[in-house]
C-alpha cells in the first residue's frame, strides 16, 4: 500500500451508488490534512472532486481508533468535501472495503463472504462481500431521535425546503450521524425540490443534519402470503457538509427507516432504495422495533482511478 511519493499523495477514486469519494492510504496516519486542503482536493473544478476525503489508516495510529483497535485493525477517517469531520458515510465504508480488498489488507476469508469489523467514528462497523460482488455494512444501532413521542406524531422537526412552497413535517434519525427525512406526496415535488441550497431545520440540530426528502413507490408481497415483504421508494438528499449528492448510505438507511415508522406495524423489513445514483438495499435487523434497532445497507463499491495527488494540491495554505 503506497503512501505518497516525491511526486505528491497516492489516492484511489471510488464510488458506491455515485456518491464519489478519494481514498489515501495513511497507515501511521502521518499525513494531517487541514479542513482547506480536503476542500480543495475535492473541489470538483480546481481539484480532483469528490463528495469525501477518507483517510486508511491503522486503528492504533489515531486516537479516535485507539479504544477499537481490538476488534479493529484499520480506521475509516472520513471528512466531508468542506473538511468537516463526519461520524461515518454507508456508501464511503463499502467503497472503503473495496479498497482494502484490492490492496490485499483485509483479514483472511474476509473477501470470500465473511464479516470484518472496521473502526469509524460511530463505532466499530462490521462488512462482508457478497458473491455479486456488492458489499453489505452492518451498520450497527439506529433510533428515532425523538423516541415514541415522535413516532406517535409522525414528526418531530419541521423542514422548509426550495422549491417545494411550504414547511413539512419531518422525522429525526440518529444512525451514529443525525438524519432528518421529509415525506413528500408525489415524484413530481421530489424532482421540483432545490437541494443546491441548504434545506432549513427547526428545531435547528446542533450539529447540523442530513435532509432526505423520500417517495414512497410500491411495497411487493413476495411470498404470496398477502404481506408486504419489500418496500420500495425513491430519494434524494442534502449532505451536511457536502451539498446535494448521488446518494447517501446512511441516509438511504434513514429514509427507509423512517418510511417504515409511517406505514407503522406490518411494514417491510427490506426496502429498496433508489437514488440518483442507482439502488441500494436496506435490511430492518432481527427484533427491531418502529423506533429503535439495527440495519444493514447492501450495495455496489467500485474503484474508478488511481493517481498522485499534486504537491501544490496538498499545500498547507501559509499563514498570513
Amino acid at each position: 500500500m503506497s503512501e505518497s511519493t516525491t511526486e505528491g499523495v497516492r489516492f484511489v477514486k471510488g464510488h458506491g451508488t455515485e456518491n464519489d469519494f478519494v481514498l489515501v492510504a495513511d497507515p501511521r496516519g502521518a499525513w494531517q490534512p487541514s479542513p482547506a486542503v480536503v476542500a480543495r482536493v475535492c473541489d470538483r473544478r480546481a481539484g480532483l472532486g469528490a463528495d469525501g476525503l477518507i483517510r486508511v489508516v491503522r486503528c492504533d495510529a489515531l486516537p479516535e481508533g485507539a479504544a477499537l483497535a481490538g476488534e479493529a485493525q484499520w480506521f475509516m477517517d472520513y471528512r466531508n468535501a468542506d473538511g468537516s469531520i463526519a461520524e461515518m458515510c454507508g456508501n464511503g465504508v463499502r467503497v472503503f472495503a473495496e479498497f482494502l480488498l484490492r490492496e490485499d489488507l483485509l483479514p483472511a476469508g474476509a473477501g470470500d463472504g465473511r464479516w470484518f469489523a472496521v473502526g469509524t467514528r460511530a463505532g466499530v462497523k462490521r462488512l462482508r462481500r457478497e458473491p455479486d460482488g456488492r458489499w453489505t455494512a452492518d451498520m450497527g444501532p439506529w433510533r428515532l431521535s425523538g423516541g415514541e413521542r415522535a413516532l406517535a406524531d409522525g414528526s418531530d422537526a419541521l423542514v422548509s425546503v426550495a422549491g417545494l412552497g411550504v414547511v413539512r413535517p419531518a422525522l429525526s434519525l440518529d444512525l451514529g450521524n443525525p438524519h432528518t427525512v421529509v415525506a413528500l406526496a408525489e415524484e413530481g415535488e421530489l424532482e421540483e425540490a432545490d437541494l443546491l441550497h441548504a434545506p432549513q431545520v427547526q428545531p435547528e440540530p446542533p450539529h447540523g443534519t442530513n435532509v432526505e426528502l423520500v417517495v414512497p413507490l410500491l411495497a411487493v408481497d413476495v411470498t404470496g402470503d398477502h404481506v408486504a415483504d419489500i418496500g420500495d421508494v425513491r430519494m434524494r438528499v442534502h449532505e451536511r457538509g457536502v451539498g446535494e449528492t448521488r446518494s447517501c448510505g446512511t441516509g438511504a438507511c434513514a429514509a427507509a427507516l423512517a418510511t417504515r415508522a409511517w406505514a407503522g406495524p406490518g411494514a417491510p423489513d427490506v426496502w429498496r432504495v433508489e437514488v440518483p445514483g442507482g439502488e441500494v438495499v436496506v435490511t430492518v435487523g432481527e427484533g427491531s422495533s418502529l423506533v429503535a434497532g439495527t440495519v444493514w445497507l447492501t450495495g455496489p463499491a467500485v474503484l474508478v482511478a488511481a493517481g498522485a495527488l499534486a504537491p501544490e494540491l496538498v499545500a498547507e495554505p501559509v499563514p498570513a
